[in-house]
């Protein structure tokens, strides 16, 4: 498995910053370009009536590259402070709740209605809790389980039926060895499990 070096991921951090400032500032400098382009008297003033639309258009192409750089932006940063199992959920996380604010962002625009983007905005974010659902909860029981400790590389316990040797603890499963197998189980399972930790 190769290891992202800390000066790698803080460089990658500036970038996809800087990229993603950058994308969001090219979409506000369009949108006040074309709303000058096709306002009265401007040499696009033929394109008023599909104004929204044109908008809408902007809004997708600029919204979605800075979701890009914004979301890899996010995987970096927590890729250089806890682990890949945090960073690419976290990544996936970022990239569901921007496409919900552009989604509410082009329903406004092409229905003029507040109330339809945010229904279509918190449509969107129920989909994405519950997409997240179980990841999420695995990882704040790994946080709580680096925290509390409750068993150790080495140790031979049982969880939930299951018994073995703990060879590695991530912060989304607890990794179990069973003679010439090995067991993934989710961090979430062994909070709410009886946990058995054999002594012998």
């Amino acid at each position: 498995m190769s290891v992202t070096s800390p000066h790698k991921s803080t460089g990658k951090i500036i970038q996809f910053a800087l990229l993603t400032v950058l994308a969001v500032g090219l979409l506000m400098t369009v949108l006040a370009f074309t709303a000058r382009l096709v306002a009265d008297g401007g040499p696009l003033e033929f394109l008023e009536s599909y104004q929204q639309y044109v908008h809408a258009i902007e809004v997708v192409v600029f919204g979605s590259l800075a979701t890009e750089f914004g979301a890899r932006w996010a995987y970096y940063v927590a890729l250089s402070r806890t682990s890949v199992d945090v960073a690419v959920p976290l990544r996936v996380i970022a990239r569901i709740v921007a496409y919900a604010v552009i989604l509410s962002a082009v329903v406004s625009l092409l229905t003029s209605n507040v109330a339809a983007a945010l229904t279509a905005g918190s449509f969107a974010g129920l989909v994405a809790g519950l997409a997240t659902q179980s990841v999420m909860g695995n990882a704040v029981a790994g946080m709580f389980l680096t925290l509390s400790r409750p068993i150790r590389i080495g140790d031979n316990v049982t969880i939930g039926g299951n018994s073995g040797r703990v060879t590695n603890i991530t912060l989304m499963h607890i990794v179990l060895g069973i003679e010439d197998r090995e067991i993934m189980i989710p961090s979430s399972n062994v909070v709410t499990s009886v946990l058995v930790r054999h002594l012998t």
